[in-house]
């Protein structure tokens, strides 16, 4: 019972996080004209830009998927936990990254 809600709770915590970040990502351009934009972010092709926008969606994805089959194949619940916990954390931490260099 406790794994579960504590899971949850990092589920919850992990998608209002990921909204956020989405939703920041879209008006990061918005300095991409003046000289407080980032060399890498503001780059031509644009795919720094959608790298921070949907990595941490994916990262999100990611560890929904170690966590499940952590619990499901490898029978270890926390474990799983912890990992899934460090595989979401590179999503919003390259996208801050790649926006704030």
């Amino acid at each position: 019972m406790g794994f579960a809600v504590t899971a949850g709770l990092l589920l919850a915590a992990a998608v209002a996080i990921t909204g956020l970040l989405f939703f920041g990502m879209i008006f990061a351009s918005d300095s991409c004209g003046t000289s407080a934009g980032t060399g890498r972010f503001c780059d031509d092709s644009g795919a720094w830009m959608l790298v921070a926008m949907f990595g941490p969606t994916v990262t999100l994805a990611a560890a929904v998927v170690t966590v499940v089959l952590g619990v499901v194949w490898a029978r270890r619940p926390w474990t799983s936990l912890a990992l899934g916990v460090l595989v979401y954390a590179t999503g919003p931490a390259l996208a801050l990254f790649t926006v704030f260099g």
